[in-house]
């Protein structure tokens, strides 16, 4: 589907329109699964019979709408219906069947028609009103181009997107609640699937204001959302000198962390499918950051500074839930790997680790397990991000009018949505910050992945990747089931 132009993006001096769809899949992406899938190919092919298989994708689910959904007592219904609406409209784009396309549309419809608000749960409403905010508009961007559905039931769905999700998720990142008087009181994932949620909104209402908004938070905002704030600090890989990011939420527990690198996965790919490169933004920080959090998860130590907010402190990283899993590395692989040709050695061998782990490809939502935390992100990773050598030079040329992270979004000075006017060099920690380094760990007993590291070895005797992902001087690693935010 042509790109509507009926809301600019202003890029510098470049002008860009929203693509449609263009959150977390665009038309590329479908392209490429159709033809891997009716070539048989795997991963895709595995992974679409999973998705076809689940009873959130076929067309007997019944929505579960309420008027009210409060996280701890009904919020699986929203979070159940948010995986259905994004399954069914999935499989629409793949198989080109209407009756998909009108399952989904007809969830998101009656969510339209019931919901009146997200309430009764104190500070979690606004998790509910990021999390799932982000997956209703990335379910509704998909259905962009269905007919039935943006002549009779669009208008309604975005407006349920405007007028419940989109006012929480601004007043979050606005500190507007009385708990944030600490700008900081909140872990990082909680501004991130509210960032995550306004950027998917302003996309699908074709809204400059809303989606600069949320732009230029993630880049000079004040809070642990904040990508100078996500990621606190850069130390130096033990013996290598490497660069890596230690995450906000590293000295809490590793399934948290998780979280954090899969959404801001969700934020790097709706802002590069719109032209906006944040995945470089900073020194590639989402990416140094994400190297930290695989190296301790595959059971090497890591530098960690002492981390203080004014509400908690942690002197050391936090072995709790270390090994967790939560399927983004497909996407973080194939963006800074292949497309970007750069070196991510730890985010290699995570993906190996996670793909042995569920069965040779990533899943999707519904497809994994129950509980809030299996249904924090999207996924279907190996289905949509998933690249083969042939792939590259498409993928590459597509994308050759994104712009580089230096690049500012230019603010409208009367947007409704008032932003900090620190600038990001000022937030930015330091890149020849003073480092804090560990002993070396131990040589690793040799596995063998997936994904090649020969591109993303270290230079020195430190253990790398490929000398063992899974065992370590504590014993093997065991994945951990997602964790509630």
């Amino acid at each position: 589907m042509a790109a509507r132009a009926l809301s600019l993006l202003l890029f510098s001096s470049v002008v860009l329109a929203f693509t449609h769809p263009g959150l977390l899949v665009t038309d590329q992406d479908i392209s490429r699964a159709k033809a891997k899938i009716a070539a048989e190919k795997e991963p895709w092919y595995g992974s679409w019979n999973k998705l076809t298989s689940l009873e959130f994708s076929n067309t007997s689910y019944t929505n579960n709408a309420v008027s009210t959904v409060s996280r701890s007592t009904n919020g699986e219904a929203l979070w159940h219906d948010a995986a259905a609406a994004f399954n069914l409209a999935l499989r629409w784009k793949i198989s080109g069947e209407d009756q998909y396309a009108e399952a989904s549309a007809s969830i998101l419809v009656a969510w339209a028609g019931t919901l009146e608000s997200l309430s009764g749960g104190g500070d979690d409403d606004y998790l509910t009103a990021g999390l799932q905010g982000y997956q209703f508009a990335n379910a509704a961007e998909l259905l962009s181009d269905y007919e039935p559905f943006t002549k009779n039931g669009f208008s309604a769905v975005l407006s349920m997107m405007e007028d419940i999700f989109l006012p929480m998720n601004v007043d979050f990142i606005k500190h507007a609640l009385p708990s944030e008087h600490n700008v900081k009181h909140f872990f990082a994932n909680w501004e991130l699937c509210n960032l995550a949620s306004i950027m998917a909104i302003g996309v699908l209402a074709d809204n400059k204001t809303t989606w600069n908004f949320a732009v230029d938070y993630f880049k000079n905002g004040d809070g642990n959302g904040a990508i100078n704030n996500a990621v606190t600090n850069i130390v130096e890989e033990p013996d290598t000198g490497t660069l890596l990011g230690q995450g906000q939420e590293s000295g809490r527990d590793q399934g948290h962390s998780a979280l954090d690198w899969q959404l801001l996965g969700v934020i790097g790919q709706q802002a590069w499918n719109q032209g906006e490169d944040l995945y470089s933004y900073n020194n590639s920080r989402i990416l140094l950051g994400a190297e930290y959090f695989a190296r301790y998860n595959l059971g090497h130590d890591v530098p960690f500074e002492p981390y203080t907010n004014g509400i908690v402190s942690y002197t050391e990283i936090s072995s709790a839930s270390r090994g967790a899993i939560r399927p983004t590395w497909e996407l973080l692989y194939a963006h800074y790997v292949q497309i970007k040709g750069q070196d991510a050695p730890w985010t290699t061998a995570y993906l190996n680790n996670t793909l042995e782990y569920y069965g040779g490809f990533e899943g999707g939502a519904g497809s994994w397990g129950e509980g809030s935390g299996h249904y924090d992100g999207l996924g279907w990773g190996s289905l949509l991000y998933h690249l083969e050598e042939s792939d590259l030079s498409s993928t590459t040329s597509s994308t050759s009018s994104v712009l580089p992270s230096s690049t500012s979004v230019q603010i409208d000075t009367t947007a409704t949505f008032a932003t900090s006017t620190t600038s990001a060099a000022e937030k930015a920690s330091s890149l020849t910050a003073e480092v804090v380094t560990t002993a070396s760990p131990s040589t690793k007993t040799p596995t063998t992945f997936v994904y090649s590291t020969t591109n993303s070895v270290h230079s020195s005797s430190e253990a790398t990747p490929t000398e063992g992902s899974k065992k370590h001087g504590q014993g093997k690693v065991k994945p951990c089931t997602p964790r509630r935010a």
